[in-house]
């Protein structure tokens, strides 16, 4: 059995071709830094220790030890409900080791960013020392961007954007490009801000990239928002670039100064934000006709790309997985949640046909994956409706997880797609856990309930609990479905549950002794019952939450996915008996853990979140 609560298990680098760099493009090879604050952020309570780079070259920015309190803070729902992480202007800095890939002589960087304090200088980003930096990118107290190289012979000249490149009002996405033969180039929004003709090599030193900070220079570190930094060995080509900035224009909702071809992001499209990809041709020698991205879709080889022509797709954040999913075509049994959505356009936003393509899905976390079973949906008559429609077959396994659907025609500006399964029993896109919850009955019992939308080969399950996370007790075993293609419902109860905060989870067991853990649940059987009340729950987001006296004061309130990442965080002042709202934003439903820390105490309960 396989739960819903799939954490995609995607490969850096699938193919030379499949490129999974941001927006599909690059692989480990050229895109030698990603830091992307949703995603690899080791944090206690929001302070950051580690930053972990997704380029597959492990160049991850951690917080040196060596600096007391030199740790920024992650923001969850930063922008667009995206992460990011704040530098306090004073000590706030993570470090990348030297390392030769980051030992550049030419370079294309993405940064997203947003001032807290225009000051002189907001050292986003710069590999070495003051006079002796491989590459740097700081701002000014008027916003403009500072771009200083020191060179092999021995030269360090400057160059500087003019004002208002970096804003105290909005995240902006700051591009900056130099090879010897061109110089340096500056883009804000995709739009180009500055451009020099340096012809000369920059000197490549064995000093760490420093994030948020300048490490010789007093003072410049930066005060402000850091949400993803993006480094490439080699300036992309221009239809790359645009690829690029609209990925990231869509996931933090920016509108680009140029080539804005991406609509599909907008409330009125949709909002289909997630792992925007894309393919492109500006010209002959400025292309790009293979891309994956971070998500799970891989569209390759049109036939028919001519200049300015582009194919973006994203998704709207729906789950990979069937519970629940109603509107399917005769003779589908299930279809995932999530869907995609194209824009198929020129640069001049006008629609356009790249011919057919190949279609790839990356299914390497699923077990009992069937290719016959496969079905490519299109929303062919833009209805937003599934049920209506043709299902697409063909899929053929190309191995290692993946299956295409070769040749697709059926792709559309404005078109949705998904995938959907003939055999919800053995291609089940997976087999799901749709809900597990523990609440406390009485003083020392916990209600421990859980539902699977289906089950294969499932023998058993054993509820697992904890005092500290590390060391696990079984509480009981409970036998399985089997197989089942319909929604299994399962309870017991716990009657030794011992005071405070416990944990548990899951683990499953299908007949051949292979398995899966689940997500954990807390449960607080101390004072959480009196001290923290939630109504109503399970809610559509908002809900109430009262306090009793023991919270006189400031307190944050946290809300935890499965994983424990912070994904909405509250400050207020609590009084005995004065409720406070809590707006979780737009969240998939599920169980989530409310904590509550202030005066000297943390406490939690359980929250569930529907549609």
């Amino acid at each position: 059995m396989r739960s819903l609560i799939l954490i995609l298990s995607v490969p850096l680098v699938t193919s030379v071709a499949a490129q999974s760099g941001p927006g599909g493009i690059g692989s480990s090879t050229n895109n030698v830094l990603w830091l992307d604050a949703n995603s690899g952020v080791s944090h206690l309570l929001g302070l950051v220790s580690q930053w972990d780079d997704r380029s597959g070259n492990g160049n991850n920015a951690y917080v040196p030890g060596l600096i007391p309190l030199a740790t920024p803070y992650l923001t969850s729902s930063a922008v667009n409900g995206y992460p990011a992480l704040d530098f306090d202007g004073i000590v706030d800095q993570l470090w990348v080791n030297d390392h030769s890939s980051l030992d550049l002589t030419q370079w294309h960087f993405f940064i997203v960013v947003k001032a807290d304090v225009q000051k002189d200088y907001n050292a986003w980003m710069a590999k070495g020392d003051d006079s002796d930096e491989n590459f740097e990118m700081l701002s000014y107290s008027d916003g403009n961007i500072h771009t200083p190289i020191k060179y092999t012979d021995g030269s360090r000249t400057v160059f500087s954007t003019p004002a208002g490149q970096v804003t105290t009002t909005d995240f902006n996405l700051i591009e900056y490009s130099y090879a010897s033969a061109v110089g340096r180039d500056v883009y804000k929004n995709g739009t180009n801000v500055g451009t020099d003709n340096e012809n000369k090599t920059p000197k490549v030193n064995n000093q760490p990239l420093y994030i948020g900070n300048e490490q010789s220079t007093t003072g410049r570190n930066i005060s402000g928002d850091l949400a993803e930094v993006i480094a490439y060995n080699a300036p992309l080509n221009s239809a790359q670039r645009i690829i690029v900035n609209n990925y990231l224009a869509a996931k933090y909702a920016r509108s680009l100064g140029a080539n804005d071809l991406y609509i599909n992001d907008d409330p009125a499209q949709g909002n289909f934000d997630h792992d925007v990809s894309g393919i492109g041709r500006v010209n002959a020698t400025n292309l790009h006709n293979d891309s994956k991205g971070s998500g799970v879709v891989r569209i390759s080889n049109p036939t028919g790309l001519g200049n300015t022509e582009f194919l973006f797709w994203g998704h709207d954040g729906g789950a990979l997985g069937t519970f629940g999913v109603a509107d399917l075509p005769a003779g589908v049994q299930g279809r995932w949640a999530r869907v995609w959505r194209v824009s198929e356009v020129n640069t001049s936003g006008s629609p356009i046909n790249v011919g057919a393509v190949d279609m790839t899905f990356d299914l390497s976390s699923f077990s009992s994956v069937t290719a016959s079973d496969l079905r490519l949906l299109v929303d062919t008559d833009g209805d937003a409706v599934f049920a209506d429609e043709t299902p697409i077959s063909g899929a053929t396994s190309l191995g290692g997880g993946q299956y295409r659907f070769a040749g697709v025609t059926a792709l559309v500006n404005g078109r949705r797609f998904t995938l959907g399964t003939i055999d919800i029993a053995a291609t089940p896109l997976p087999i799901e856990l749709s809900s597990f919850s523990v609440l406390p009955s009485t003083s020392r019992t916990a209600l421990i309930e859980w539902v699977t939308a289906s089950e294969r080969d499932n023998d058993h399950f054993t509820v697992e609990r904890s005092t500290d996370t590390q060391a696990w007790y079984a509480v009981a075993d409970v036998a399985g479905a089997g197989n089942s293609m319909t929604p299994t419902y399962y309870s017991l109860e716990d009657g030794t549950v011992p005071d405070g905060v416990s944990y548990y989870r899951l683990r499953q067991f299908d007949f051949d002794g292979t398995g899966t853990v689940s997500h954990m649940v807390v449960v607080d059987m101390g004072m959480s019952q009196r001290a923290l009340q939630v109504f109503p729950n399970p809610s559509s987001g908002v809900f109430t939450v009262q306090f009793d006296g023991s919270f006189e004061g400031n307190t944050v309130l946290s809300l935890l996915d499965a994983t424990g990442r912070v994904v909405v965080e509250h400050r207020a002042a609590s009084i005995d008996g004065i409720p406070i709202q809590f707006d979780a934003g737009i969240l998939p439903k599920g169980v989530y853990v409310l904590r509550a820390t202030g005066n000297g105490l943390v406490r939690y309960v359980n929250v569930v979140l529907t549609p």
